[in-house]
């Protein structure tokens, strides 16, 4: 009997220490969003699935922890800003004067789809290297 409350302080003091954690800084949602797309994707540029420019390269860069630019040739003025958002497992890249690009980057892949000027839809598919 002397023994059964020494048995109950030991489960608890292990139960509370079991169940702290600091694994929060491994969550994306916690993590800087411009940090985890910037960087340089290649791949291949396609106009109705078919390939117009194998090599294509599409450079994101950090402007704040929510904002990054994308630079890339088809972009009239060769980049724009875009917002950054971590939805479902993958980070959405968007802009309200942009609202007919849709950009997701999803682990190492990013993919760009819009409809160009002549109302092809036009598609990126591209790895960050």
């Amino acid at each position: 009997m002397k023994f059964l409350p020494m048995l109950l302080i030991t489960l608890a003091m292990s139960i509370c220490m079991v169940s702290c954690s600091d694994d929060d800084d491994k969550d994306p949602a916690n993590q800087d969003y411009a940090e985890q797309v910037s960087g340089v994707y290649t791949g291949q540029l396609s106009v109705n699935n078919t390939v117009i420019q194998d090599a294509y390269v599409v450079r994101v860069s950090r402007i704040s922890s929510t904002v990054v630019q994308v630079s890339a040739e088809f972009f009239e003025d060769g980049h724009e800003n875009y917002n950054v958002s971590y939805e479902n497992g993958q980070y959405i890249l968007s802009s309200a004067s942009s609202y007919n690009i849709t950009i997701v980057v999803l682990g190492h892949n990013m993919t760009i789809s819009f409809l160009n000027g002549n109302g092809s839809m036009t598609t990126f598919n591209g790895t960050k290297d």
